[in-house]
């Protein structure tokens, strides 16, 4: 046991649970913590311009990396300003730990300024929003944020600590190890009885699908549920927004529904006889909570770490719960014992699938007109990928058309709003994404709206360095917005028209590299330039206003 100041008490907490980067802003309340990484290498304070910036790049850190992060930020509107990336963790299952640090105990209740009661504001948004009682608990306390921020279904917490408790004050610290204040996780095994039933429906069905979801992206189970596909001749399909829980190069892999997604992943899935939904809630924007895609006379096998959401959605005919690798192992054991059972005419049925898919894909190479439509963006872009890059897509109708135009075979390869739906945090998960992973490349695909949310952050990704390539499909205006205006209120047009400055010279002025691609021909070497660079990048590709139309919405109306 030693004595130290209770900030530096934090940081050695905090690098004992292997964190090594933390995002926000200083602040006054804060600086007894922040001023502990002076001269420190092991841990790095990434300062943003915005909080709710800060709170993006820690989602994109945490789901990149699998590792918790942590956001560290000041009194009232510092920490207020974190509230809607820390719903995106919420919503996107990301151990994000923040410690905000409060106004001191005597201003509380008493109307202070930039006093706020900031626990409940952050209890709908977190797995557990605390306020530390002494600095004799904060110890306590961090170790439970961490705890409950990575056990079972992972999400962010958030921790109060008021001023007085950290400035100038010491504690008596012993180091502990994370294995010395909560349990090492084993992998949660379905039960028995529900494996046999769930292994004698898939070994007697004709025509076999698995949704993988984000769950088979948590528990490292991609492998696992194409070995089980290939033992059952089973389609592939990713659940919406995680298209890398799958290999998207296997023979079996179809594409992702939703409303961004595949009308051919739509068809075959209203096709199969019974659906192993691995992982996966069986999302409205996998299956619009309804039988326009999903067959209403398949069987549903549910499996789920979280109890709370199998069967929730639709009725199931065996609900599992447990971890999707564990029980992924234990159903192929179950079915090998059986023998494997061809099905050559659903293997011939998803290979038109596939084949349906890749025409309609390869006949956008075709289409003209100036600017160009942002469909014709993709192959272009395609060219100059770089293998296993990872991409985040921000909201929106140009951006959304990356859903069914980019290809995956790693898993945390693919980020995205998570059901969240903000604008706006395409650049700021991208960055999180390359500093979680920097032996890969990164890319986020954006359009203008949603660029000039968190512009600014390109000075973040300057000063640090962070060589990440942003691609802005610029059509002026709030695309999906504007096509709802059209279509529903005979195009009276209101606040959707945006009036924006060339996106390439804007990252000159911050430092970046700026590249502009008016041309479909010159897309692939704009896109091959910007990563070979070596440093923070922008694309701009000018396309039109004439809005796409996505593939039929789930529950049969246009997607907007």
């Amino acid at each position: 046991m030693a004595k130290m100041s209770a900030g530096q008490a934090v940081i050695e907490m905090l690098r004992a649970e292997g964190v090594d980067h933390i995002f926000g802003i200083c602040g006054t309340t804060t600086n007894n913590i922040v001023t502990e990484l002076h001269g420190r290498r092991d841990i790095r304070f990434v300062d943003t311009r915005h909080e709710q910036n800060a709170a993006f790049m820690a989602y994109g850190y945490a789901r990149a990396s699998g590792k918790p992060t942590v956001c560290l930020t000041t009194t009232g509107p510092g920490t207020i300003n974190l509230i809607t990336g820390i719903a995106l963790a919420y919503k996107g299952r990301a151990p994000v730990i923040v410690i905000a640090g409060d106004v001191p105990r005597e201003l509380i209740d008493r109307d202070g300024n930039q006093a706020f009661d900031l626990v409940n504001l952050f209890k709908p948004i977190t797995y557990m929003a605390q306020h530390v009682q002494t600095t004799e608990r904060v110890q306590e306390a961090i170790h439970n944020a961490f705890r409950t921020a990575l056990s079972g279904k992972r999400g962010p917490v958030m921790l109060n600590i008021p001023r007085d408790l950290l400035d100038f004050k010491t504690i008596d610290y012993q180091t502990r190890t994370p294995a010395s204040y909560r349990a090492t996780e084993g992998r949660v095994q379905g039960d028995r009885d529900a494996i046999a039933r769930a292994a004698a429906l898939l070994a007697n069905a004709e025509r076999p699908l698995l949704i993988g979801g984000g769950g088979v992206i948590d528990s490292d189970a991609a492998d696992d549920a194409v070995k089980l596909a290939e033992h059952l001749d089973m389609a592939l399909i990713p659940s919406y927004g995680h298209s890398d829980s799958l290999p998207n190069s296997h023979p079996l892999f179809i594409g992702m529904p939703g409303w961004r997604g595949s009308p051919e992943a739509h068809d075959a899935i209203h096709h199969a006889d019974v659906v192993l939904a691995l992982g996966s809630r069986l999302s409205q924007s996998t299956t619009a909570w309804n039988y326009s895609i999903l067959n209403p006379a398949a069987k549903i096998i549910q499996v789920d770490i979280d109890s709370a959401e199998v069967g929730r959605n639709f009725a199931v005919e065996v609900g599992i719960v447990g971890d999707a690798k564990a029980v992924a192992r234990q159903l192929l054991e179950a079915l090998r014992a059986g023998g494997k059972k061809a099905k050559p005419a659903w293997l011939a049925e998803i290979a038109q699938h596939k084949e349906k898919r890749r025409a309609r894909l390869a006949a956008e190479a075709n289409l003209t007109g100036e600017p160009m439509k942002p469909q014709r963006a993709y192959p272009e872009i395609n060219k100059a990928l770089p293998k296993n890059c990872m991409v985040t897509i921000d909201a929106g109708i140009c951006p959304g058309l990356a859903y069914d135009r980019f290809s995956y075979d790693l898993p945390r390869s693919v980020f995205n709003y998570a059901g969240h739906g903000g604008l706006g945090m395409g650049l700021c998960v991208g960055l999180g994404t390359k500093l979680g992973r920097p032996d890969r490349p990164a890319m986020s695909i954006q359009g203008d709206g949603g660029f000039m949310y968190s512009i600014q952050e390109l000075n973040t990704a300057v000063r640090f360095k962070i060589p990440h390539v942003s691609i802005v499909l610029n059509n002026g205006c709030h695309g999906s917005e504007k096509a709802q205006q059209l279509r529903f209120w005979n195009s009276k047009y209101v606040a959707v028209d945006l009036d924006n400055p060339r996106f390439d010279k804007a990252a000159e002025v911050f430092g970046a590299k700026g590249f502009y691609a008016e041309r479909p021909q010159d897309i692939a070497g704009a896109v091959k330039a910007a990563f070979d660079c070596g440093g923070p990048a922008v694309v701009e590709i000018p396309v039109t206003q004439d809005f796409p139309l996505p593939s039929k919405a789930p529950g049969g109306g246009a997607a907007h």
